[in-house]
């Protein structure tokens, strides 16, 4: 029988393999934040068989599927979001720590005047803080 994780790559389009079922285990057990770097440390603590190129490759696979949100801190630090709901973000800095703000507890005066072409399809903020 089909686990619910063969199951979810199957609707994806996607072969489910021991390797991608194992991750998903890993990336979908709870709604979290997490970098490529903790992926594949929580992967060698299990001791499981999975190559760092195939992290990376499923992570993409799974973003470009949209069942992963990217939020990119700076030119060095991507997180992946498993939380797809609207919602802001607080990185603290000092910590390398990511924590979900409710979309409903920020609230904008105003936004920027955009090319009638555009609309808003949805806003993020991301507060970067430190430790004091």
């Amino acid at each position: 029988m089909e686990t619910r994780y063969e199951k979810l790559y199957r609707k994806l389009d996607v072969t489910p393999t021991k390797q991608r079922v194992d991750l998903a285990h890993l990336i979908f057990a709870k709604k979290q934040h997490f970098t490529a770097t903790d992926l594949i440390n929580i992967v060698d603590k299990k001791k499981l068989n999975i190559s760092m190129a195939t992290v990376y490759n499923t992570l993409s696979l799974l973003e470009d599927k949209g069942m992963l949100k990217t939020i990119n801190i700076d030119n060095e630090v991507k997180f992946y979001d498993t939380n797809l709901e609207n919602h802001h973000h607080l990185y603290n800095t000092t910590m390398s720590t990511l924590t979900d703000i409710a979309h409903d507890k920020v609230v904008f005066a105003e936004l920027p005047e955009l090319p009638k072409t555009l609309e808003i399809e949805s806003t993020e903020l991301l507060i970067k803080a430190r430790n004091k």
